[in-house]
């Protein structure tokens, strides 16, 4: 099979390639079939920044020369893929970018993970419920970041943040009703040594 696929030429932190049509079977540096252009990533002017030679390529590809992937994206931008394969490859890349908006998800979801956790091993009341909400919540993250559902992903993370707000309000209402009791029991304490000092004082008199 032949691939096209880049050769990088250049000296180091100057990369060129040259786009060329290769066995398969040839080590990357080998034998050309035919060049079919070139391009220069560090180029300033958008004009010099590639050269493909179209028909060629588009020749190649109808003979079921096969891409890399690097390759397939410079031909899709340049409108240089066969109908089908061009579908796959804007469908390749609406995925991957689907992954990256829901990895932003997956962030927000594996932060409320980890808050929780904190809380976890600094809080006194049950909070158990909400641990498992969002381990819930990150896992289903998870594989909505795999199925490219950004959706998905943008509810799971919100259903983790939500049950990380609520485990940290069922904190704060434990932490305020412990120290109303306290202060309720400090109070009674108080009130019980006052009577006592006044039976005293009452009695000596």
């Amino acid at each position: 099979m032949v691939r096209i696929r880049m050769q990088r030429l250049g000296r180091r932190h100057r990369p060129f390639f040259r786009i060329n049509a290769i066995d398969q079977r040839t080590r990357r540096n080998g034998r050309v079939i035919e060049p079919l252009g070139w391009y220069d990533p560090l180029a300033k002017d958008e004009s010099k920044m590639m050269e493909l030679k179209g028909e060629r390529i588009q020749y190649w590809l109808s003979q079921g020369a096969q891409p890399s992937e690097t390759v397939e994206d410079l031909l899709g931008k340049n409108d240089l893929l066969p109908d089908k394969m061009k579908a796959a490859w804007e469908k390749r890349r609406a995925d991957a970018n689907a992954r990256v908006a829901a990895k932003v998800s997956l962030k927000k979801a594996e932060s409320a993970a980890a808050a929780m956790e904190e809380l976890m091993g600094s809080g006194e009341a049950n909070l158990g419920e909400f641990q498992g909400a969002i381990s819930a919540a990150l896992k289903a993250t998870q594989s909505a970041v795999a199925s490219a559902d950004v959706k998905a992903a943008a509810k799971a993370a919100d259903e983790a943040q939500s049950a990380l707000d609520n485990a940290k309000k069922a904190e704060e209402d434990f932490q305020a009703k412990k120290k109303a009791e306290e202060e309720a029991a400090a109070a009674a304490a108080k009130a019980e040594a006052e009577a006592k000092a006044a039976e005293e004082a009452a009695s000596e008199e």
